[in-house]
């Protein structure tokens, strides 16, 4: 049943299968039971996790599952404790360091297990990690959707038969640094911090909170079981949230929508804090090039090719600076377009000649992969264009931030007609405002 399009027969009759507020307390129990344990660095996050666990004793109903990744670039920032507060909570819960690929899938394919897979980051990280542990990316890849199977060679008899496995299933992991552009794509990461001295959390000792875990657990397990078919319900999705990022998002969208109170508006917001302003988590290394050169190019239509390298170069903290131990140059810029179909062409300014490109050659890469931004940086137009624009500087001067009320390094952002002008920092918290 579609919730948001139902009628009043419908809706009475669900009434009388679920009780709504059971939901409702159940969220609310899993979520102060989590956060006494765990410093979370926002209540988004917070509220992912707990709509992530409860969506682990549903998977009946969904098509989807998306992984839960706590990342951190340090140790000891609560990575494993997001692992284990989540362990009691969920159904069949495996926590390993270093389940195999014929482990993994056979624990798959029995059913009603969540895969709880912590130091993630000892499968990824350098090339040959990643050649021996294929099987387990492709797993964890694959078995986000319902469907997905995993393949293995047996022996019966003197025959070797294929064999087809399931390998649907909830998982959530645990690691330093970064995930694969792959799984990342299908993950919710939440970025874990070393807690600061004044950030206090509750002693976790197993033997002392599973009488509380089991509670609450129970009461998950018995209003998941209560619920009705869910499987053609489409929660809707707020704005910004499309794609591959609204597959990840159904399941928890429509567990808070049953759960109703305060939920489906708190899980709309953490779907945008973390599908807009977490977008930098799962933007690969081409896209965010793409994002930059769209900075670099300001208000211009054509640059050459060594002017466009030096914007790169100059931006604050640029990745472009050094790559191997030297900056990104001609060559490099180049193969790193060249998926894209763009290539360089002779471009004529002030009267010269020179290799460059035409950012209309880049028109439709940043329509497909950067819809969020729909205007460049009044930044880059101020610092990089300041000789060929100088009305540019006058402008950023009478901007004020929309949100905090601020001048100063501003981005402009399209909502419908109208142009938002921002501060980066301040472009997520905006979005969540504008989406409630």
């Amino acid at each position: 049943m579609d919730i948001s399009t139902a009628d009043n027969i419908e809706l009475d009759r669900f009434v009388e299968q679920v009780d709504l507020g059971q939901g409702e307390r159940v969220l609310r129990e899993i979520y102060e039971f989590i956060g006494r344990y765990v410093r979370y660095p926002s209540d988004h996050a917070q509220v992912a996790h707990a709509l992530w666990i409860v969506h682990s004793h549903c998977m009946q109903h969904f098509h989807t599952s998306p992984r839960l990744a706590f990342m951190s670039e340090e140790k000891e920032s609560g990575k494993t404790r997001g692992l284990e507060v989540t362990e009691p909570l969920t159904p069949g819960a495996l926590l390993s360091f270093n389940l195999s690929p014929a482990a993994l899938v056979r624990k798959v394919a029995e059913g009603g297990h969540t895969i709880l897979f912590d130091e993630i980051d000892a499968l990824f990280g350098n090339s040959k990690r990643e050649e021996g542990n294929l099987d387990v990316r492709s797993i964890l890849n694959s078995g986000y959707k319902r469907g997905a199977k995993a393949y293995r060679c047996v022996t019966v008899g003197k025959r070797i038969e294929v064999e087809e496995l399931d390998s649907f299933a909830p998982v959530a992991l645990a690691g330093l640094k970064d995930l694969p552009d792959t799984l990342a794509s299908r993950a919710i990461i939440i970025r874990m911090r070393r807690r600061a001295p004044d950030e206090q959390v509750e002693q976790f000792r197993t033997r002392m909170i599973q009488p509380i875990a089991t509670g609450i657990y129970d009461k998950t397990a018995n209003w998941a079981a209560s619920l009705p078919d869910l499987s053609g319900a489409t929660p809707e999705m707020p704005a910004g949230v499309t794609d591959r990022a609204a597959e990840c998002w159904e399941p928890l969208l429509l567990v808070a929508e049953v759960a109703g109170g305060k939920w489906p508006q708190l899980a709309r917001k953490a779907a945008v804090h973390f599908t807009q302003g977490g977008k930098s988590e799962t933007m690969s290394h081409g896209v965010e090039l793409l994002d930059h050169v769209r900075d670099a190019f300001g208000t211009d239509a054509k640059l050459w090719t060594d002017s466009l390298l030096q914007r790169l170069h100059d931006r604050p903290e640029s990745p472009w600076k050094n790559i191997g131990g030297r900056p990104l140059d001609d060559r490099g810029l180049a193969k790193r377009l060249k998926g894209y179909g763009i290539k360089s062409c002779d471009v004529k300014i002030s009267g010269t000649n020179k290799k460059g490109y035409q950012a209309e050659s880049f028109a439709d890469a940043w329509k497909r992969y950067l819809p969020i931004m729909s205007a460049t940086s009044a930044t880059s137009a101020t610092e990089l264009n300041s000789q060929n624009n100088p009305v540019a500087e006058v402008a950023q001067v009478a901007h004020k931030c929309a949100l905090c009320g601020v001048g100063g390094q501003l981005v402009e952002v399209l909502r419908g007609d109208v142009g938002v002008h921002l501060h980066r920092p301040c472009i997520d918290d905006w979005s969540a405002r504008e989406c409630a």
